[in-house]
């Protein structure tokens, strides 16, 4: 066995060996697999980054009290409840049941 692993390193060590015959022999247990980081191919670019943060930014919803009924709604939305927009009948008001 000694032999074979004086073999192996010397052959594993050579710049052209390829990578098959080395995930070979690893499987085979005759040698440890060394673990190595993670490192990323390519650089990212300040778009890409930007895309990927954006949903950091994300804020809750704001409302407003709505000037006639008194109820919260959102900027520039129909009051569902009496159907106004910027003072004008839009929608049908709700009849409560």
């Amino acid at each position: 066995m000694s032999g074979t692993l004086a073999f192996l390193s010397t052959i594993l060590y050579k710049p052209d060996f390829p990578q098959v015959e080395r995930r070979l022999v690893q499987s085979l247990g005759l040698i440890e697999e060394t673990g190595s980081m993670a490192v990323p191919k390519r650089k990212v670019s300040p778009s890409r980054r930007g895309m990927r943060r954006s949903a950091d930014g994300l804020k809750r919803p704001t409302y407003v009290e709505d000037k006639d009924s008194g109820e919260l709604r959102r900027p520039h939305h129909v009051d569902l409840k009496s159907g106004m927009y910027k003072g004008r009948q839009v929608l049908k008001p709700k009849s409560e049941a």
